[in-house]
């Protein structure tokens, strides 16, 4: 399958790339090299043990001062999400953390983007990951012009181009966007949410809109060998012997099925109805749970959009690093493929039809 951007030709390929975390020894080395950064302005020594004193206090209080700010704290999550969505979506070769350690330039103004990217077609790219969290779709969100061109002044020296990878935190969403996607101003870039997604290259990176036929369903089977009963509270108190799952009320029996189902079930965005209680007598036989979209749904298509890759991505990585809706972690120690599911170009299995949609960005495309 082929598509068209705006700057370029890419070739999508059904094959799926599964990428690995290479192992490094951070406090073996990361703790020198902050000492070494610092210590250039604070004219440290590196024997010094008042400095190595200094040195700790200075970074306790920078953590702590970091850790009490929540926009930074969700802005350095949102950017290490990044690498394990290009990660998760199969297309990438290598995923590189671009904006650290020390640059030398001959008197050029540049900025390092957040990272490198490199496609298995041996296309490669800069990236510099924003957060939106603007609450009107058609409010615009704003780069400036000298910060815009510093960072494409970095990628031009590597032989790049560089992209922006927004995430619209309100509604779990990615668009990645060349400079050409940007509307330009004197002194600014502007856009809007709506601009965005239609213009947006994810499917560079391999994205698709997944659909499949309502409703989905998972039923939680009660153990022969142990009591079930429900509560007066109403509360159903049993030990789950089977889980059986269901696609428009057909039993999916298949494993890899199973999987892909209970994936769009957990990370997509269909909701859950009230659970159903299959009783027999006082006895706890099963509770069914039934996920269904939003809105109404085009019935003669057969199918509805249960979302975006890159958007259950993101949902299965915030699971491990927001709780109660407060940053716990920054990143995660686990490959990309952690968050993701197998789920081949095309591929529709036996008892649960799937509709696979690779959007392609339409760099024409304006807001009303």
């Amino acid at each position: 399958m082929k598509f068209m951007m705006a700057d370029a030709e890419y070739s999508l390929s059904r094959s799926r790339i599964q990428l690995k975390r290479l192992p490094r020894k951070p406090l073996k080395f990361d703790p020198l090299e902050l000492f070494t950064a610092i210590a250039r302005d604070s004219d440290y020594k590196i024997w010094a043990s008042d400095d190595h004193a200094d040195f700790l206090a200075k970074v306790g209080a920078s953590l702590k001062a970091a850790v009490d700010d929540q926009r930074l704290l969700h802005g350095k999550r949102i950017e290490a999400l990044f690498a394990h969505v290009a990660g998760a979506l199969g297309q990438c070769a290598m995923v590189k953390q671009e904006d650290s350690g020390a640059i030398f330039s001959a008197g050029k103004n540049i900025q390092a983007p957040d990272y490198s990217l490199v496609l298995k077609d041996g296309s490669r790219f800069m990236v510099e990951v924003k957060n939106c969290h603007h609450g009107n779709p058609k409010d615009s969100y704003i780069f400036r012009r000298d910060y815009v061109e510093r960072l494409e002044n970095y990628a031009a020296l590597q032989g790049a181009t560089i992209k922006f990878a927004m995430y619209f935190s309100r509604v779990n969403r990615w668009a990645l966007l060349s400079r050409s996607s940007l509307t330009a101003h004197k002194n600014k870039f502007t856009i809007n949410l709506l601009e965005a997604f239609a213009r947006s290259e994810m499917i560079a990176l391999g994205d698709r809109m997944i659909g499949t036929t309502p409703n989905l369903s998972i039923e939680l089977v009660a153990s022969k060998d142990k009591g079930s009963f429900l509560a007066e509270d109403g509360d159903a108190n049993f030990t789950v012997g089977d889980v059986r799952i269901f696609c428009a009320d057909n039993e999916i029996h298949d494993s890899k099925d199973k999987s892909i189902a209970f994936y769009l079930i957990r990370f997509g965005r269909w909701m859950a109805g009230n659970p159903e209680a299959n009783m027999n007598g006082d006895r706890v036989i099963s509770i069914r749970y039934d996920f269904c979209p939003c809105g109404e749904w085009d019935k003669e298509a057969g199918f509805a959009i249960v979302g975006e890759f890159s958007s259950m991505v993101s949902s299965a990585y915030h699971e491990l690093t927001v709780y109660e809706q407060k940053v716990v972690a920054l990143d995660a120690k686990v490959d990309p493929e952690l968050f993701s599911v197998d789920i081949e170009d095309g591929y529709s299995g036996k008892n649960l039809p799937l509709w696979q949609f690779a959007i392609q960005p339409n760099p024409d495309f304006k807001a009303g």
